[in-house]
């Protein structure tokens, strides 16, 4: 018995393509309790393959929406190629964009544009970089890289405890930012006053002592 999985892409109703990403093959009938549905590595294989093909297909249509000018309809000069390499939930995708030449039919000078800079696009997605800092503020570093590795279809490229860390110190301060800079607060509909200073800060270390030293107390805490 085989299981055919695919992505099919639309556009107004309009099939832009159907890709096959999967091929499962099971005894008919199941030998095993263990050939019932699908396995971890296969979940795995799936995810990482339609993320592959949805993301190849957004950036194909993002750089042809970006090759005519939209005031005077031309094509614009196409300078070159640009990949990067970008981290999903579902694993690395190595995408490519053309750059193109900034039209002039409106004045200034000519300069060069990639359609997904207007993205702010990063190495990493938002939401990986919400899992990340989600697990690594709730347990130590090594061990959420642990976990996310064993569920998330990285093949390849493995989460390592040190960009888990690197990640929710990133996210802590964008939102520690957040609380203190004006634009999230000096407007009539927020109604939020400003967030005072600190006026100490606490560290907690996991799973270890920390002993005061001889001059100043007995003390220890945990």
């Amino acid at each position: 018995m085989e299981f055919i999985i695919g992505v099919e892409s639309r556009l107004d109703g309009r099939t832009l393509g159907v890709t096959e990403v999967a091929k499962v093959e099971r005894s008919a009938p199941v030998s095993g309790a263990e050939e019932l549905g699908l396995s971890l590595a296969d979940g795995k294989a799936i995810l990482r393959r339609v993320q592959d093909s949805m993301l190849r297909t957004q950036v194909a249509v993002i750089s042809a929406a970006a090759s005519s000018c939209l005031h005077c309809e031309r094509q614009k000069a196409i300078k070159d190629l640009r990949y990067r390499h970008l981290r999903t939930a579902f694993g690395v995708v190595d995408v490519c964009c053309r750059r193109y030449r900034r039209c002039t039919c409106r004045g200034g000078t000519s300069r060069i544009e990639w359609p997904l800079s207007y993205l702010n696009l990063k190495r990493s997605t938002p939401e990986l970089s919400f899992i990340l800092a989600k697990w690594g503020s709730a347990i130590p570093y090594r061990r959420a890289a642990e976990l996310l590795s064993e569920f998330r279809p990285l093949g390849g490229d493995a989460v390592s405890h040190a960009t888990v860390r690197r990640h929710t110190v990133a996210v802590g301060q964008r939102l520690d930012q957040r609380t203190t800079e004006p634009a999230e607060y000096d407007w009539p509909a927020s109604r939020r006053a400003p967030t005072a200073p600190a006026g100490r800060l606490t560290v907690e270390i996991d799973g270890t002592y920390i002993r005061a030293t001889a001059g100043a107390s007995t003390r220890q805490h945990y």
